[in-house]
């Protein structure tokens, strides 16, 4: 009889395996039970990973991360701004319930066969969900712009000089963008960190605005008791300043520059020596005489018909206010004139009835011939079409440029410097100069009268022109 084998040793054998295999199961499964009442591995709420914490545990990191400061940079300062003051609040409800959705979303026992072979989920990403108060916000920019923006400095003159500084740049915090900008750091874990968005200020240049209140106020401390008229024309833009240029003047022998450029309309042909010594005179040596002489050449003999033909042409190219009624030193009374200048109530400077002007139209006048001697154009060539030739206004310019005075308008610019004028001198009442100035940085026209009631002093009103001189060329030549 064959004896039967002894399996009591395997029968606990595997008896043991079963109940350790339990054993680890339930373990597993208490591990697991742990593990799924935490957020899964890869969970992002708000860009914050939150993998192996509670809800409790997430809410409270989320709310320490997102109380943290967001640092400010405007140029060298560093501002903190708390999110408590804009009245910032996570929307932690939101999103926690949002995120315990995606972890309660897998099956337990598929949840729980990942878990047994370590296989992890997909990753899930809870978006952020934040709200405060714009207005807390624009607040607080608006605070920090009014304590360190930097405005432009603007123009001011060099007392002794009398240059034009120019204002320095300024900068600004540009509100809008910058709210923007904080927006994004508001929202974000880390790197709260940002640099707000400046809008530099240009610098203040000088304008004809600027020199005209600069001009003014340079009056104002003369106390000059008479009446003081300036007309500027800058000949690249064609931008003008006046101060009182339409009031009347004595036309003084400023009016020898019209004389001379409509001698050249008449003329068909290069002058003669003696007529060309006669328009030399009339400006270069400003001679009466020469003048009366041109005038006679343009009325056919007779001065007064010369100043009649004269006063014609000017009102053609528009100068209303520019007559002679009358030759140079004429004893015969001459007619009445109204211009729109001599009728003003406001301002009378006792205008020569003879011969009369207004700052404005001598700077019309000499900014068309410019522009007829540098390109064949301008009111010249329109009301004049074919009678006055490029080479005849550069002429007249030249001999202008001859008219040396080491005064008024010359004395306010570098030696050196171009100046196409013609001054003129009345009977203890007026001065007056008038050109075209061409400096380095513009050629400009450039209209000076001064009147006194009384008197002008010439060693008071010589220095005033030649200031206001210097302040307007130093406005082209910064």
């Amino acid at each position: 009889m064959r004896q039967r084998p002894n399996t009591t040793l395997l029968e606990w054998t595997a008896i043991l395996l079963v109940l350790a295999t339990v054993l680890a199961l339930v373990l597993q499964l208490v591990a697991f039970q742990r593990v799924r009442a935490t957020f899964p591995s890869g969970m992002m709420i708000a860009n914050v990973p939150v993998g192996g914490l509670s809800l409790e545990q997430s809410e409270a990191t989320l709310s320490q991360i997102y109380a943290t400061p967001v640092e400010l940079h405007f140029q060298d300062e560093v501002f903190f701004l708390e999110p408590v003051e804009i009245s910032f609040r996570l929307a932690l409800e939101a999103m926690l319930a949002r995120a315990d959705i995606y972890r309660t979303d897998t099956s337990f026992w598929s949840g729980f066969w990942n878990y047994l072979w370590r296989r992890s989920g997909n990753p899930v990403m809870v978006p952020v969900v934040a709200e405060y108060s714009t207005a807390q916000l624009r607040e607080f920019l608006e605070d920090v712009a009014a304590r360190y923006d930097l405005l432009p400095t603007p123009v001011s003159i060099e007392p002794g000089s009398l240059r034009l500084r120019s204002g320095s740049p300024g900068y600004s915090l540009d509100v809008e963008s910058s709210l923007a900008v904080i927006d994004l750091a508001l929202r974000v874990p880390t790197n709260r960190r940002v640099v707000l968005t400046v809008q530099d200020g240009a610098s203040v240049s000088p304008t004809t605005g600027t020199l005209g209140d600069l001009l003014n106020r340079y009056m104002e401390q003369l106390d000059f008791e008479g009446v003081v008229s300036l007309a500027v024309v800058d000949l690249q833009t064609g931008e003008e300043l006046n101060l009182n240029a339409d009031v009347a003047y004595a036309g003084l022998s400023i009016m020898k520059i019209p004389i001379v450029l409509d001698m050249y309309r008449v003329l068909d042909f290069e002058p003669f020596p003696e007529i060309a010594r006669v328009i030399e005179g009339t400006i270069v040596q400003s001679s009466n005489l020469h003048a009366n002489i041109l005038l006679a050449e343009l009325g056919g003999g007779d001065p007064s018909s010369g100043a009649s033909v004269l006063t014609a042409d000017l009102q053609r190219l528009g100068l209303l206010d520019s007559f002679m009624a009358g030759y140079f030193d004429q004893e015969v009374e001459p007619p009445v004139v109204r211009t729109p200048a001599n009728q003003r109530t406001d301002i009378n400077t006792k205008p020569d009835p003879f011969m009369q002007t207004t700052p404005a139209d001598m700077a019309a006048l000499l900014t068309m011939l410019y522009q007829c001697a540098q390109h064949d154009g301008g009111g010249l060539a329109v009301a004049f079409a074919g009678e006055v030739t490029r080479a005849e206004c550069d002429t007249v310019i030249e001999l202008l440029s001859r008219n040396k005075t080491a005064t008024l308008i010359e004395a306010g610019v570098p030696e050196g410097t171009t100046v196409a004028h013609k001054h003129g001198f009345g009977s203890g009442d007026t001065i007056a100069d008038a050109g075209i100035v061409f400096s380095p940085g513009g050629d400009y026209v450039v209209v000076i009268y001064l009147w006194h009631p009384v008197y002008l002093e010439w060693e008071q009103s010589a220095p005033m022109a030649a200031n206001i001189s210097r302040m307007v060329y130093h406005y082209f030549n910064p």
